[in-house]
């Protein structure tokens, strides 16, 4: 059983496709055929099953998988500490939501940098629920949630995010007006909203609409239903609408905050941060102290 072997059983087992994580690493789909059949034939057992027009992972492959990406990642981490962080390297996985990435998943890249510069890293854009599940089966080593973390991971708090009622400047509540000016909350009702038809802003609390805004008490007017952050993040900019948004994303995508008088109601989000076990990999132990 050789190192490059499981490497190229990893790739395909990620996505239970040769062809497409030929691309992803790029080595021939014939070399990870050829890999994955010589530990078929070494551990004497299939590692895939056929499944329609694809391929699935038997539950031996699943075990397999769990393993060899930990064998993997202590390979790494050896080679690491032997050569040193300035001529050193490893493949670091951080998954999450998109949302999540754009603002945290950079903070934590920053940190690896000064820790690790020959370091790369791959932002794997998920639903929290399989973010989650990637840390426990070794594919991610870290994970931003916004959910109470599973008791059998190490979490922790990195922010405390207030969601606000956005807008463009190119938008007629602010079109020649100043943005802090105070707008009541009949009038910001008059204009239409966009939001998401999936949680891809993660777990608000104490609310149960998909962006928090409580619409059983103040209902909007949602013209537009979108799936991706960007398209949002461009209806908004062009004007066409408002949005109720983390702070956070609000600042960096140089919109602005309304405000917004005559509603109490506020939500707001617990940005976390989770690993499987930080102090199974040196590197990660100390990147961990630094988040």
């Amino acid at each position: 059983m050789e190192m490059f072997e499981l490497k190229y059983f990893l790739a395909v087992a990620q996505v239970e496709n040769v062809n497409r994580a030929a691309e992803n690493i790029h080595v021939s789909a014939g070399s990870l055929s050829k890999a994955v059949s010589r530990l078929e034939t070494e551990l004497g057992t299939p590692l895939f099953f056929k499944a329609g027009r694809g391929i699935r992972l038997t539950p031996e492959g699943r075990h397999l998988k769990k393993r060899a990406a930990d064998i993997v990642a202590l390979e790494e981490d050896v080679k690491l500490e032997l050569q040193g962080p300035d001529v050193g390297s490893v493949n670091i996985y951080i998954s999450s939501e998109e949302i999540l990435q754009t603002s945290y998943g950079i903070q934590i890249a920053k940190k690896i940098d000064d820790l690790i510069p020959n370091a790369r890293v791959q932002f794997l854009i998920r639903p929290e629920s399989i973010a989650i599940q990637q840390v426990l089966d070794g594919e991610a080593h870290l994970a931003i949630v916004t959910h109470e973390p599973p008791k059998n991971v190490v979490s922790k708090i990195i922010a405390k995010v207030d969601f606000k009622t956005c807008a463009s400047p190119l938008h007629p509540l602010l079109k020649s007006r100043a943005h802090n000016r105070k707008i009541p909350i009949d009038e910001v009702l008059k204009y239409p909203f966009v939001a998401p038809d999936t949680a891809i802003l993660g777990k608000i609390a104490k609310s149960d609409s998909i962006d928090g805004w409580r619409d059983d008490k103040f209902p909007r007017k949602i013209k537009y239903k979108v799936c991706g952050l960007k398209l949002m993040e461009n209806l908004i900019k062009d004007g066409l609408a408002l949005a109720y948004l983390p702070e956070y994303f609000v600042e960096s995508s140089g919109l602005k905050t309304l405000n917004v008088t005559g509603c109490p109601y506020s939500c707001s989000q617990s940005v976390k941060v989770l690993a499987k076990d930080p102090t199974a990999l040196s590197w990660l132990n100390k990147l961990w102290d630094q988040i």
